[in-house]
């Protein structure tokens, strides 16, 4: 019977995955499943080099007549699983899905060693998660609708689980990073849906998201304080048109603006922020200035970006 803690015999028929002529039965510690071997070998690798081997005559491991193996996956991933086994319509890539459904799905593709729904899977998450900043831009845009999955609380802290479990590494970046945009609450005792469920990162990844969020906090100041001089008076066009080599129009609005915004008159200082598209002091400022001074700056913070978002890797202590 292995770890499995209920009695074969009191665990439930699935409903839609017995079929009267299956060939094998598949349990997990709450279902049986009365399935076609041939169908299983032609999905999973793992799966025909189980079932290549002989079976003797008379089997110890049987029920009603027909050979049993006990698994020890999540029954409700393995019925994900089987249920893409099919009808492969079940799951596809780039339309809208469930959570628990994109999940099961990776780690079962992971372990039963199905690489082509096991890519398809990880794309469709980096539509969210992706692994260049000119994507994150465009998916963390509120314009954007992603066909993932209707987004929950704990989101980014259980993508991030996910991926260090299946090792989709490539998903992590992008996920930290925006784990670490959440408010240090909630990084530091996790967030519960409202099923009840609470998602929290590994205490590993917590020491690195408020180790992180501290620093890039550093970055974001220094930024924005430091961009005003990055504009060129030579290139301002309000300046050549006012014709006083003494007074430059746009540098005035500038200034005045980064001050107030980090002084104790400026908005409360939040928690919760994410450098890449949330640079309050530049947007505040940014409409009010000409043209030639507004491209430069926007040019600066796109280096800068790019910048931040190459350093990931080492900000999260992940592989380049």
């Amino acid at each position: 019977m292995g770890d499995n803690c209920i009695p074969i015999q009191e665990r439930k028929q699935h409903p839609t995955l017995w079929f009267d002529d299956g060939n094998i039965i598949l349990t997990t510690s709450f279902s049986l499943f009365r399935v076609h071997r041939g169908l299983l070998s032609m999905n999973s690798p793992v799966f025909a080099d189980m079932l290549s081997m002989p079976q003797p005559d008379h089997m110890e491991d049987s029920y009603e007549g027909n050979p049993l193996v006990e698994l020890r996956d999540n029954d409700t991933d393995f019925t994900h699983l089987l249920r893409f086994f099919y009808d492969h319509r079940y799951y596809q890539g780039g339309t809208e899905t469930t959570f628990e459904k994109i999940s099961g799905l990776l780690r079962m593709s992971t372990k039963y060693q199905m690489d082509d729904l096991r890519n398809e899977i990880i794309s469709h998450l980096a539509l969210a998660y992706p692994s260049t900043v000119e994507k994150y831009l465009e998916a963390v845009d509120p314009k954007t609708q992603l066909p993932l999955f209707p987004p929950f609380p704990g989101q980014h802290f259980a993508v991030v689980a996910l991926a260090r479990e299946t090792d989709a590494s490539v998903l992590l970046p992008a996920a930290l990073w925006r784990s670490m945009g959440m408010p240090t609450r909630d990084i530091l005792n996790g967030v519960v849906d409202l099923k009840g469920t609470r998602y929290t990162l590994s205490p590993t990844d917590i020491e690195m998201c408020m180790v992180g969020k501290v620093d890039v906090y550093k970055h974001l100041v220094r930024a924005e304080t430091s961009l005003p001089n990055k504009l060129k008076k030579s290139e301002c066009i309000r300046q050549e048109q006012q014709g006083d080599p003494s007074f430059w129009p746009c540098i005035e609005i500038v200034r005045p603006t980064v001050v107030h915004h980090f002084s104790s008159a400026g908005a409360p200082i939040r928690d919760n922020y994410d450098v890449l598209i949330d640079m309050r002091a530049f947007e505040a400022w940014r409409p009010h200035v000409c043209d030639s001074c507004r491209t430069l700056a926007d040019l600066k913070i796109l280096q800068w970006r790019q910048r931040w978002w190459d350093a990931l890797p080492i900000l999260f202590d992940l592989p380049q």
